[in-house]
């Protein structure tokens, strides 16, 4: 036997003065249409990855622009090995810091070229290199020069460690040195303290000085070969040789300087530096001598 059957339920009363409201669909809720937004932008970031050019060798689609730093382009951390000279270590920080130092220098080439600074600018390549090419192979080649220095110092006495943890010891030491003569009332000519980029560069000048007069001990500096050196030099309306004398012996021992320490790596590798058919780098960068004119 069937139960009582159950009543119908009233009917919601209409409200008055109008129809019956409809009920909000999933479509016109705020959170649903910002997902559906959101898979449409997403569809359309991924179409455009897929359709827009590459570079080669840049991270991602776009790649680094002029502006990014050494260690960015280089993708190297300061205690990476990188080589060895003469069973030295040369590590990430002493590439980063002849990179930075050379960095404009590419840059410049490169834009000069044509190639555009923005994104892509270190992939981009001219004359069968990219600017990412040439700042790593210049930079590697100065930290090998310097790596050599150092070791040609350290047999002349001038220095007692090669290792780039005795450059940072050296730098804190001689920071300490000018923040305890600051305090005392007695500055230190110069910055109040060096950042590590900048005492590279003088400590490499330092050195540079220091070997280029041992080795001057050993040269040949006859009068004639300076008055050959100077008649190399002058220009139009030159001082007398005998004025420029000490600048003619100053350019002589430099040069020979740079051919020594160049012998000197090449010994050291058993080859010519890396990257040296585009220039030794920072610190002792191969140029022309200076002309002897009457412009200074």
């Amino acid at each position: 036997m069937r139960g009582p059957v159950p009543a119908a339920r009233p009917p919601l009363p209409r409200p008055r003065g109008g129809p019956v409201p409809a009920t909000r669909s999933a479509l016109a809720r705020p959170r649903v249409w910002g997902a559906v937004i959101g898979c449409l932008l997403a569809a359309g970031t991924v179409l455009l990855s897929l359709f827009s050019p590459q570079v080669p060798g840049a991270p991602g689609t776009a790649g680094l622009s002029a502006s990014a730093v050494p260690a960015q382009v280089l993708g190297l951390t300061p205690r990476e090995v990188v080589t060895e000279v003469a069973g030295e270590q040369v590590v990430g920080a002493e590439v980063l810091r002849a990179a930075d130092v050379l960095r404009a220098e590419v840059i410049a080439e490169f834009t000069g070229a044509g190639v555009p600074a923005g994104p892509g600018f270190w992939d981009r390549p001219r004359a069968g290199a990219t600017a990412r090419d040439r700042l790593r192979e210049r930079a590697l080649a100065a930290a090998v020069r310097d790596k050599a220095r150092r070791i040609w110092a350290r047999e002349a006495g001038l220095v007692a460690e090669v290792s780039e943890a005795a450059f940072q010891r050296a730098l804190a030491l001689e920071n300490g040195r000018r923040e305890a003569a600051r305090q005392a009332g007695r500055p230190l000519p110069g910055v109040p303290e060096y950042d590590e980029y900048t005492y590279a560069q003088v400590s490499a000048a330092e050195l540079d000085h220091a070997l280029s007069e041992r080795l001057a001990g050993e040269l040949e500096l006859s009068e004639e070969r300076l008055r050959a050196h100077y008649g190399k030099l002058a220009r139009p309306g030159a001082p007398s040789y005998a004025d420029a004398r000490d600048n003619v012996r100053r350019s002589l021992v430099s040069e020979e300087y740079a051919r020594a320490l160049d012998r000197r790596v090449t010994a050291l590798l058993g080859g010519p530096a890396p990257g040296s058919g585009t220039g030794p780098g920072a610190g002792a960068r191969r140029t022309a001598p200076p002309a002897v004119g009457g412009g200074g």
